[in-house]
C-alpha cells in the first residue's frame, strides 16, 4: 500500500470530524428513553451543524491539539482543520476536493475528495447488528468543555472488537467527546472539544486559508481510478458480525493496481490492501500498532497482503490469514 497525505493519524482526525457535525436546531434529546436512540439521534443529525471549536486528540501516548470550522450552507458541506501543536498544517475540503496546506515545506497539495466516509458510526442500518456484538448503555451524566454531556458506552461480547464511549450534548445530541478501549480496558484514542461556539451562518472568512500572500507551490495529485473490484480475491472466514461494504480497485501512479475490500461490523472498520509485492516489500515488518490502529501483513503468492482497522491485534491477523485468491 502506498499511503497519502491523510494515510497517519491526520487521517484518524478528518475521518472523526466527517462524523461530529451535528444539526443545530435538534431538539427533543432530554425525551430519548435509552441509549440506542441517542446514537441513532447523534447519528441521524451529522453533517449538518455550522460551528467552530478546538480540540485535543490523544494517541499512542502523544497529544495534538487542533482547530475545526465546519460549515452547512444549504445542504453543501466545508470544512477547515488547522493544527495548533506540532507541525503547521492546515486542510480545506468540500464536496469535491481536499487541499492540504504546508507551510513549512512551501506546499500545497490538492487531491480529490473521492467517496464521503464517517467515522465512527452510521448506526440506523446497523443498530440491530450491533446489538448482537456490542452491550449499549447508559452512564453517568458529566461536563465537557463546560457543555452538559450524557454518557454512553459500548461494550464489546467477545475479543474481536474495541469497547468505546461517547458523550453527547444533552441538547443537541452532538458527540463532545470519544474514547477507545483497547482488549485490556485501556484508553488507546481519546477526542474531546475544550471550546466550541455555534453559528446561524459561519462567517466566511472562518472558513479562508492563512496563507495569502506566501509563495507556495501548488502539487495536485496524480489521478487514481477507482473502479469496482473484479473478486479476484476474498476473506475466507471472518470474525462473527464483519460483512463486506466495499470492494474496489485503485490504479496508482505508475499504472500499479491495488485491491481494496472494506469490511465492518457496523462499528469497527477494517481495510484490507492487496497489492503486487515488490523488491522493497520484500523485507515488511508483519505487523504493527499506532495507537489504536493495528497492521497485520504478509506474503502470499506473489502479493502483499495488509490488513488495517482499530480492531485488537488478533482480529486483524485473522483477517489477513483469511485472504485468498479466487482462481
Amino acid at each position: 500500500m502506498r499511503p497519502g497525505i491523510f494515510s497517519s493519524h491526520g487521517l484518524l482526525l478528518a475521518l472523526f470530524l466527517s462524523q461530529i457535525a451535528w444539526a443545530e436546531d435538534v431538539s427533543g434529546f432530554e425525551d430519548i428513553s435509552n441509549p440506542q436512540q441517542w446514537l441513532e439521534r447523534m447519528s441521524e443529525a451529522a453533517h449538518q451543524l455550522n460551528y467552530d471549536g478546538t480540540f485535543v486528540y490523544f494517541h499512542d501516548g502523544h497529544m495534538q491539539a487542533m482547530r475545526i470550522v465546519h460549515s452547512n450552507n444549504d445542504g453543501v458541506e466545508r470544512e477547515r482543520l488547522l493544527s495548533l501543536s506540532g507541525p503547521v498544517r492546515e486542510v480545506l475540503r468540500d464536496s469535491e476536493r481536499v487541499i492540504c496546506i504546508l507551510p513549512d515545506d512551501n506546499a500545497v497539495v490538492e487531491e480529490n475528495a473521492g467517496p464521503s466516509r464517517r467515522r465512527p458510526l452510521n448506526l440506523p442500518a446497523r443498530l440491530e447488528t450491533l446489538l448482537q456484538y456490542y452491550d449499549i448503555s447508559d452512564a453517568d451524566m458529566d461536563r465537557v468543555a463546560g457543555h452538559n454531556a450524557h454518557k454512553i458506552l459500548i461494550t464489546p461480547k467477545d475479543d474481536q472488537r474495541y469497547g468505546h464511549a461517547f458523550w453527547l450534548h444533552q441538547q443537541k445530541g452532538l458527540l463532545l467527546r470519544s474514547e477507545l478501549y483497547n482488549e485490556e480496558g485501556r484508553v488507546v484514542e481519546q477526542l474531546m472539544f475544550t471550546g466550541l461556539k455555534f453559528y446561524e451562518q459561519v462567517p466566511e472568512e472562518l472558513l479562508a486559508a492563512e496563507t495569502h500572500g506566501r509563495d507556495v507551490i501548488w502539487q495536485r495529485g496524480a489521478p487514481k481510478m477507482a473502479v469496482q473490484g473484479t473478486k479476484n480475491w476474498w476473506v475466507s472466514q471472518l470474525p462473527a458480525g464483519f460483512v463486506l461494504e466495499n470492494h474496489r480497485r485503485h490504479v496508482m501512479s505508475g499504472n500499479i493496481q491495488v485491491e481494496h475490500l472494506l469490511f465492518s461490523d457496523g462499528l469497527a472498520s477494517v481495510s484490507v490492501f492487496i497489492e503486487p509485492m515488490s523488491a522493497q516489500q520484500q523485507d515488511l515488518v508483519d505487523s504493527l500498532r499506532l495507537g489504536a490502529v493495528n497492521t497485520y501483513r504478509r506474503h502470499y503468492l506473489d502479493h502483499v497482503i495488509t490488513v488495517m482497522g482499530e480492531v485488537p491485534s488478533r482480529t486483524a491477523q485473522r483477517i489477513g490469514e483469511a485472504v485468498q485468491r479466487i482462481e
